[in-house]
């Protein structure tokens, strides 16, 4: 762990996290391409999204493989205030928080990163955790 010089994207006014979002996509496009055929972290263990982990109480997550290498590696906490930019270049320095980071399926990539706030559905928004919570049980179901 080590300091890094910026500002969260949050604290950004919104024509500067237009120019960092663009970034930000090239970056999600790129840990995309980066697939597995078992969902979990690169060490094996499963740990879901946080907004999945706050709706239950298990600790233990079955391994999924599938016969291709169907799951990408998604960061699953990305969020303006995980992402520290150059305030002067708003050239991205890090993205930060990737205890939930792992290979899953595209949609559990949520775009959290185009408003403020936590990596969990808010107001009107659409909540996923009921689809995210249906792969996992049809995962224990197989």
């Amino acid at each position: 762990m080590q300091y890094v010089d910026g500002i969260g994207m949050s604290e950004l006014l919104e024509e500067e996290k237009e120019v960092v979002c663009a970034e930000l996509c090239q970056h999600l496009a790129a840990l995309h391409e980066i697939k597995r055929d078992m969902i979990g972290g690169p060490s094996g263990i499963v740990i879901p999204p946080y907004r999945v982990m706050r709706c239950r109480n298990n600790d233990t997550w079955i391994p999924r493989s599938s016969e291709n290498s169907e799951y990408v590696f998604c960061h699953n906490d990305l969020s303006q205030h995980n992402v520290i930019v150059d305030r002067r270049t708003l050239k991205i320095n890090a993205i930060i928080d990737w205890e939930y980071a792992g290979f899953f399926p595209r949609h559990f990539e949520a775009p959290f990163y185009k408003r403020p706030g936590p990596s969990v559905a808010l107001n009107r928004e659409n909540d996923d955790v009921p689809k995210l919570l249906q792969f996992f049980e049809d995962i224990s179901s197989e």
